[in-house]
């Protein structure tokens, strides 16, 4: 199950000074406005009076250069606005802090963790109280700068809960992206596991029954293995028909890719149980393999996907008794409903120590990944292992789970 992270400064800086950058052109806009305000009061300062203001002007520079001080971090511009706000009071220049003061607050509120926020928020309504017990000269100043500090405050943490949003939607489109892609990508390996398990099929029954036509004693002979190799033909095609079929329902193929007409017919498409054990029986025995076919149970109701999965893990396990039991050998295809269990078993006899294998196979051992990872999406167990000079392959899919 996905979980959404809820809106809030968590998406935002995590430790105390931390705090989010600034976009540079605020940045820029905030020096210059800061430079030339300072500029311009000094000038006017030493313009109207021979002697400057000294306290001032140095609570005045210290105010710009906390500003300056935006370009690293705005909770450290706030650590160093202190000393101006300090010399406010002690100079009896409360003016210029009164203004920068609500405006770095509401960066702060809008860049900075809530901790640091709040605790710079107790900072300025504490000097903002004092400013009636310093102030010799302009202590109604009180009632204007507290709603200023409040609401530079409120509108800061309000900008920080957007940008909080706003980070929180790009995650948000950030997995979804990469989930799509995940997706996607089971989606292509289980595209390529049923690729393998439609064509690895017909093309080892194909490349049999070709060997055995060219080893064929009568003219008969090799008309059945031709006969075999035609309809292994014939069922390849219409199982790609069929997938094709699919992913067009899907959208993930273009309408005019795929024909018009899928010709399902007795081929493996049908996908049923029943007469696919039957089917591959005979086509065992066509190889020369001795092949015992039983099947109880199947007329019950087994959802589609099961017998969709058992059908090609069915297919997969014959594939590999063609590949590698010797001819003459025996094989038993069992396929069951036991209680709330579908049971499916292949066991083959192999190949006598010394004995001539079949030319031109190896295994990569892909087609037992699939089979297993097609058991396990429906809960279900699956096993293969040698026994004795026989090679067993189970698997079990719990039909209540699959219907659920």
């Amino acid at each position: 199950m996905n979980t959404i992270t809820p809106a809030g400064p968590l998406l935002g800086p995590a430790g105390f000074w931390s705090a989010r950058p600034l976009n540079k052109t605020i940045l820029v806009l905030i020096t210059l406005f800061v430079t030339f305000s300072l500029v311009s009061d000094a000038a006017t300062a030493i313009w109207r009076s021979e002697n400057v203001d000294s306290e001032g002007l140095l609570v005045n520079v210290l105010t710009s250069l906390a500003f300056y001080v935006l370009w690293t971090r705005s909770t450290y511009a706030f650590a160093a606005l202190i000393p101006a706000l300090i010399a406010g009071h002690v100079f009896d220049e409360q003016a210029l802090p009164s203004l920068g003061l609500p405006l770095m607050l509401g960066v702060v509120a809008a860049t900075a963790t809530r901790s640091f926020s709040v605790t710079a928020l107790g900072v300025a309504v504490v000097w903002t109280l004092l400013i009636p017990f310093t102030s010799r000269t302009d202590g109604e100043a009180l009632w204007v700068v507290l709603p200023l500090v409040i609401a530079a405050w409120a509108v800061g943490s309000t900008g920080g809960y957007l940008l909080d949003r706003r980070e929180q939607d790009r995650r948000r489109v950030a997995e979804a992206t990469k989930r799509a892609a995940q997706a996607a990508q089971e989606e292509r390996k289980s595209l390529a596991r049923d690729l393998h398990d439609i064509v690895a099929h017909n093309l080892t029954i194909i490349s049999m029954q070709t060997r055995a036509a060219q080893y064929a004693g009568t003219d008969e002979a090799a008309r059945h293995a031709v006969d075999v190799v035609g309809h292994s033909a014939t069922e390849a095609l219409a199982d790609l028909r069929r997938m094709l079929s699919l992913l067009q329902a899907e959208g993930l193929v273009a309408e005019d890719q795929v024909a018009a007409q899928i010709e399902l017919g007795e081929g493996a498409a049908a996908l049923d149980l029943e007469y696919g054990a039957v089917k591959f029986g005979r086509m065992l025995e066509g190889l020369g393999i001795e092949t015992r076919v039983t099947t109880e149970g199947l007329d019950q109701d087994i959802p589609r996907s099961v017998q969709t999965a058992l059908y090609r893990v069915l297919q997969e396990a014959v594939t590999n008794v063609a590949k590698h039991a010797a001819e003459g050998g025996q094989c038993s295809i069992c396929i069951r409903v036991n209680d709330d269990r579908l049971e499916l078993a292949v066991d083959n006899t192999l190949p006598v120590r010394g004995a001539p294998a079949r030319a031109g196979w190896n295994s990569s051992g892909s087609g037992l990944i699939g089979m297993r990872d097609r058991v396990d999406a429906f809960g279900g167990t699956m096993s293969s292992q040698r026994d004795g000079s026989w090679w067993r392959v189970r698997a079990e899919v719990p039909l209540q789970e699959a219907a659920a």
